[in-house]
């Protein structure tokens, strides 16, 4: 096997493991098949295969287009990868399908049949690149689940779901975004995005442990809710990959980190390593927690959908099922109650979610009041005079679906302040 059909039917494997069997990329399975491959060909591999799961909805509709029959799982897979290499990676055409018939072949596919309807796409490639989407394209699970989402809500996530993601940093202090030799477009004294895409392993100061990756979106609550002074007790209950954590601890506040999953613990472990911070390290289920020791601030960035994270990981909209959002939901209810009993008076909960859903969002934060009268609202008012922070608030929480700030790509979040007043 030629090194183009090597790397291609890998691509293969992990695009029909995640679309089959609702892996992610993380997945052990999946993790094991990256590492066996050559390092000179995994920056080709994650290319292929992201681009592959982002145009996965452009492509159908391209296959619809020339395919009327119902296709195998095996020959839309095959397919879905090829056309994005043609038409929106613009790789060379005759490589691709020779590629992908050879792979058919492998498949036990009709090779024929890939091989003709391949050539007739390649030909219409430049028209093909205009292919829109709209909202109807998207998964029923997605349309049901998102028809809150205002007219212009919805343009605005077509517009941006499927675009790359922007490398957004956060800083120790503001010394050290001073000192960083990358050039950034600033979005506080200690964040920025970084304006050249690159490799962050292979920049000195990621390695001294200047700074960490944290999308704007995750970053921005608990920088302008400004927890400063005092003898605060703080608890991040689901904390890894650890960077809210760390902006805790970049203001020398007294915190405790728990998160429930043993793997998730070991990169927190290695990330606060890498940036020289000491921390209190749980490993337990947060609905479960003993009741008698009480936090000041509470940090809930509770499992949900990711919906708001979908350029980071558009293995969402490729697998064949939907997030189980009644399991998600009790869980998210179940967090915000276990948080409120240990809580001190005038403590607050900081409940957020990557995600724009109305059931995970707003429609959760006023289950939980409802049945909650010793808690109120606290408004999300800015903190900071930026003017584009605006759009990041409505009604009085953060609300955002994947949008741009200062040209650059943040993720959709939610987050809301529940104060705790008796």
């Amino acid at each position: 096997m030629i090194k183009g059909e090597k790397i291609r039917l890998n691509i293969y494997n992990i695009l029909y493991s995640i679309y089959k069997f609702n892996r992610n990329l993380n997945s052990p399975d999946i993790q094991n098949l990256i590492s066996k491959q050559n390092k000179d060909d995994i920056p080709f591999l994650f290319n292929v295969t992201l681009n592959s799961m982002r145009f996965n909805l452009h492509s159908s509709k391209i296959i619809n287009k020339y395919i009327k029959k119902k296709l195998k799982d095996k020959e839309k897979i095959l397919l879905i990868s090829a056309i994005t290499q043609i038409v929106f990676l613009d790789f060379k055409e005759y490589a691709v399908i020779n590629c992908s018939v050879e792979i058919a072949k492998k498949l036990n596919i009709y090779h024929g049949f890939i091989n003709a309807i391949l050539k007739k796409i390649s030909n219409d490639k430049k028209k093909l690149k205009k292919i829109n989407i709209d909202f109807k394209d998207f998964p029923l699970w997605f349309r049901t689940k998102a028809k809150s989402l205002t007219k212009i809500e919805k343009e605005k996530f077509i517009n941006n779901f499927n675009s790359e993601p922007n490398l957004h940093l956060v800083f120790k202090n503001k010394q050290k975004l001073d000192e960083f030799d990358e050039k950034l477009i600033k979005t506080s004294d200690i964040s920025g995005f970084l304006i050249k895409k690159k490799e962050v392993r292979k920049i000195k100061s990621f390695n001294d442990g200047n700074w960490w990756v944290q999308d704007f979106s995750s970053f921005f609550p608990l920088y302008n809710l400004q927890i400063h002074g005092g003898e605060k007790k703080i608890l991040d209950a689901c904390a890894a990959p650890g960077g809210k954590s760390f902006q805790v601890l970049s203001n020398k506040q007294e915190l405790t980190i728990n998160d429930i999953s043993k793997s998730r613990i070991q990169i927190l472990r290695s990330n606060l390593k890498r940036l020289n911070f000491n921390a209190n390290i749980l490993n337990e289920d947060f609905t479960k927690f003993q009741e008698n020791k009480k936090y000041d601030y509470i940090i809930i960035d509770a499992p949900c959908s990711a919906i708001g994270t979908i350029r980071k990981n558009p293995e969402i909209f490729f697998k064949s099922k939907g997030p189980n959002f009644n399991e998600l939901n009790v869980l998210q209810q179940n967090m915000l109650k276990k948080a409120s009993k240990i809580l001190n008076l005038n403590g607050f909960i900081i409940y957020m979610v990557c995600s724009f859903i109305k059931s995970e969002t707003e429609e959760q934060i006023n289950n939980f009041l409802n049945t909650q009268s010793d808690f109120e609202i606290h408004n999300f008012s800015l903190f900071s005079k930026n003017i584009e922070y605006s759009k990041l608030v409505k009604n009085k929480f953060m609300f955002t679906i994947p949008e741009t700030l200062q040209k650059h790509n943040i993720d959709g979040y939610f987050a809301a302040y529940l104060k705790k007043i008796k």
